[in-house]
């Protein structure tokens, strides 16, 4: 044991001093994450269930998430490269947002279309050598797919049928809720979590859409109050208003803060979510004003007809067309993401439940087998 040890820690100083290349390589290059944590990963599930069946669980995991990939560059969407989480599985992350959710029912479908692919060539390997290893990589290949796609987000399955309905999240928690009851584990725990909190998210994008339209009311308002201020011949009134405005938006403060129940003080929370959005650009519309007011005009060429235009208005509209442009984009997947023509959601019905009865049946086959062996011993 002890020359063993040694002989590992030889192997190691020698990497560490004579390979540091090989850390660069990791480091700098486009796939380095994915190779580093691969060969962690490789190295943890090589101790505890050996090198064959280590070595065929990252294969699996591997080419599940490449399948991800492929369908991400088919459709433009840039993507991280691939992490091996130990015990885990791995995960890519999307560099930018699908533009529906048919687009990312695509995305997600790839990957369990190609974990089938993945242990298929298993099945021959098998009836040739009669090796109870293949069926072993059937039976996890087949579970580890079929898991992901079950109709919960963030798993495969909920982003797929989210094209149908985002209802279906719900039965799905639910029976991961039971399954998770009767066989408890800190993953799956993690996965009801994060699906309980997608679900109810998406349940409250109605108010969140309230809340988006008001402040690109307010926001519009705000903006054409810049347009409007250096036609201004006398700025007094405006002043004035600007102030009262202000005064009323912050004297509101003082209110005390109180829990709202979601659907039962909607109306309640609206309006104070609406005082808040007031407070914020009541105070930046004054603040902004007496800015503007106190900085002096220059004038090109020093001729009075030529104005220039203030850089601290100019700022303020560009910081505000960014902002007005970005609840745009929320509020448009708020109201149109989950859109789908009738033949598109057919189509991912057909494919999610053809893949699901796919794997369903390799699994009962592995499944039936292995039993079989099991008996036998």
């Amino acid at each position: 044991m002890n020359k063993k040890r040694s002989a590992l820690l030889a192997i190691g100083a020698f990497l560490l001093s004579n390979l540091k290349w090989i850390w660069g390589l990791l480091k700098f290059s486009k796939f380095g994450a994915t190779f580093l944590s691969m060969f962690v990963t490789l190295l943890l599930y090589g101790q505890i269930y050996g090198w064959k069946f280590g070595i065929a669980i990252i294969y699996l995991i591997f080419i599940h998430e490449m399948g991800h990939v492929i369908a991400a560059k088919r459709k433009g969407i840039r993507t991280s490269p691939a992490i091996f989480i130990p015990f885990v599985g791995a995960m890519i992350a999307m560099k930018e947002q699908p533009r529906d959710a048919a687009t990312e029912a695509y995305l997600a479908y790839g990957g369990p279309l190609a974990g089938l692919l993945s242990f298929l060539p298993a099945f021959p390997l098998y009836w040739w050598t009669e090796d109870p290893f293949w069926i072993l990589v059937i039976y996890v290949g087949a579970m580890l797919n079929l898991f992901n796609l079950l109709p919960v987000s963030p798993l495969d399955g909920g982003r797929i049928v989210s094209v149908l309905s985002t209802k279906i999240w719900l039965f799905g928690l639910i029976g991961l809720g039971v399954f998770v009851y009767f066989s408890p584990g800190p993953m799956l725990f993690l996965i009801l979590l994060f699906g309980i909190l997608t679900w109810w998210t998406r349940l409250r994008e109605g108010y969140r859409q309230q809340v988006l339209s008001y402040e690109r009311e307010r926001l519009l308002r705000f903006r054409r109050e810049l347009d409007i201020w250096p036609t201004l011949d006398s700025s007094w009134e405006t002043r004035e208003r600007l102030y009262s405005d202000y005064l009323s938006a912050t004297a509101k403060r003082t209110e005390k803060r109180r829990f709202y129940v979601p659907f039962l003080h909607d109306e309640q929370r609206l309006a104070s979510d609406r005082q808040k959005i007031d407070r914020i650009y009541g105070t930046i519309t004054w603040e902004l004003y007496q800015q503007w007011e106190r900085t002096p005009v220059l004038f090109a060429d020093s001729d009075p007809n030529q104005p220039i235009p203030s850089p601290i208005l100019a700022g303020a509209k560009h910081d505000a067309d960014e902002k007005l442009k970005s609840i745009d984009e929320q509020l448009q997947r708020l109201t149109t993401y989950y859109e789908a023509p009738a033949s598109t959601k057919w189509k991912v019905l057909a494919a999610y439940l053809g893949l699901a009865a796919v794997l369903s049946l390799c699994f009962f086959y592995a499944n039936t087998i292995t039993q079989g062996y099991i008996s036998a011993s």
